[in-house]
């Protein structure tokens, strides 16, 4: 069936806007075709179209049932924010890899500056990842913020993890244990010595991600995959 995403499905069973748009121009549903809405709240709605309209679809909620679709771990991949599209590309792959946030920074050798304007887009941007890969809930996308900011947010993490291109050892192997971590993957240019002191006086574990070094783009996807593994996420 096909997926739309619909906040608060059950206060309003209309579906409005760019999905109503998705739904009506592009898949061209038509009334009595039974869907699937998702609210962010773990379920999946069933729903039959019942009457399509110029501008929204109402539908009527026929089962609700668990997503079995989403992350049993609360991962956030913090990432230096990178250039061009690389940040739409990761928000798509670690949906599908099942993170639960992306919060990209600024630090020494990033180069790339924060656009606010595009905020609504990586937001859909995530929706469509949701709804592609199957899980109940979008990634979240927060805005850029200051590598101090990043130092300074590490406590609410039961583990955090930091990929160091200079590392010898460290893993993931205690990923296993906790239910909330985070990992934090440098820019292009990875990270000065300055800031992996700071991030192990912050208490985050240095880890190693093999001995080739991994494109930005790269590395928190291989990252997450392997955690998944680990904790089969």
């Amino acid at each position: 069936m096909k997926r739309f995403y619909v906040e608060n499905i059950l206060a309003s069973t209309k579906i409005l806007g760019d999905e109503f748009n998705h739904l009506k121009k592009v898949l061209r549903c038509e009334v009595g075709e039974k869907i699937i809405c998702l609210s962010g709240d773990g379920n999946e709605y069933v729903c039959e179209i019942t009457r399509i309209s110029n501008d929204s679809a109402e539908v009527k909620i026929l089962e609700v049932k668990r997503c079995n679709s989403d992350p049993k771990i609360d991962v956030t991949v913090f990432i230096g924010l990178p250039k061009g599209d690389k940040l739409e590309f990761l928000i798509q792959k670690l949906s599908e890899l099942g993170a639960s946030t992306i919060i990209p920074f600024e630090s020494s050798f990033t180069i790339a500056k924060p656009k606010d304007k595009k905020l609504d887009r990586y937001k859909k941007i995530a929706i469509e990842a949701c709804k592609q890969c199957g899980r109940s809930k979008p990634l979240e996308v927060k805005d850029c913020i200051t590598f101090k900011n990043l130092l300074q947010s590490l406590n609410i993490y039961e583990r955090c993890y930091f990929a160091y291109e200079n590392a010898e050892t460290g893993n993931f192997d205690d990923a296993k244990n906790f239910k909330k971590i985070c990992v934090i993957i440098g820019a292009e240019g990875g990270f000065s010595e300055e800031e992996a002191k700071s991030l192990k006086l912050a208490g985050a574990k240095e880890v190693s991600l093999g001995k080739r070094i991994l494109r930005c783009e790269t590395a928190p996807l291989y990252a997450m995959s392997v955690i998944n593994y680990i904790t089969n996420n």
